[in-house]
Order: structure tokens, then C-alpha cells, then sequence
């Protein structure tokens, strides 16, 4: 990752999806784009999806984006094909969220852990 001072203000955060590792996660596997220390801020990630993902229906107290790579996913029983970008309010409940083809998908969280 490269941290890039803009007028001592704000930093730019860049990192290649190449260089990062793929970990287990709970639901499929994940690579771990960005994420603030301590889960103060956002986070993104790209997470990677296989028929066997079944996310029940749960909310957020933070705004979310997901942006299909690969695949497609389906949200609530509506079918998402690579392209589409999905935001979703805080507190809004969705799902069941699943990969019934598999998917890639990249995911932007407003906080971080927790938050």
C-alpha cells in the first residue's frame, strides 16, 4: 500500500488487488483492499463468492456499496450480473444474499468493523 500526503491534509491509500492475499472469510474468500485503523473509517474489499453463499437478511448502522466484477449475485431474490453497483442505505435490511453461479463483487463499507 502507498500512503500519498496531499497538501499535509489527506492521504491517498493505493494498493493493487494483485499484491493483496485472498483469506478464508465467512462466506467464501476475501481480499482486504482497504481497511482504517481500528475501524474508524471505511473499509473496501473484494470478496469472491461460490454457490454455497447464503447471507441472511440483516442490516448495516452504515451505508454499503457492492459493484458486481464477475458473476452474478442476487439480493432479496433479484439477480445482479457483473456491472451492476448496488448501494444500500444504513439501516436498511436486505438479503437473503446469495452466489448461486458464483460471483465477484467488490464491496465499499462507510465504517469499518463495528461501526
Amino acid at each position: 500500500m502507498i500512503r500519498k500526503p496531499i497538501g499535509g491534509i489527506m492521504a491517498i491509500h493505493v494498493v493493487n488487488e494483485n499484491d493483496v492475499e485472498q483469506v478464508k472469510s465467512e462466506r467464501g474468500f476475501t481480499k482486504w483492499l482497504h481497511v482504517s485503523p481500528g475501524g474508524s473509517g471505511p473499509e473496501m474489499m473484494i470478496r469472491h463468492w461460490g454457490p454455497d453463499t447464503d447471507i441472511p437478511v440483516h442490516s448495516h448502522p452504515y451505508h454499503e456499496m457492492f459493484y458486481v466484477l464477475e458473476g452474478e449475485i442476487e439480493v432479496g431474490g433479484t439477480a445482479y450480473a457483473a456491472g451492476s453497483c448496488i448501494y444500500i442505505e444504513k439501516g436498511t435490511p436486505y438479503g437473503p444474499t446469495r452466489a448461486p453461479k458464483g460471483g465477484k463483487v467488490l464491496r465499499y463499507a462507510e465504517a469499518g468493523i463495528g461501526k
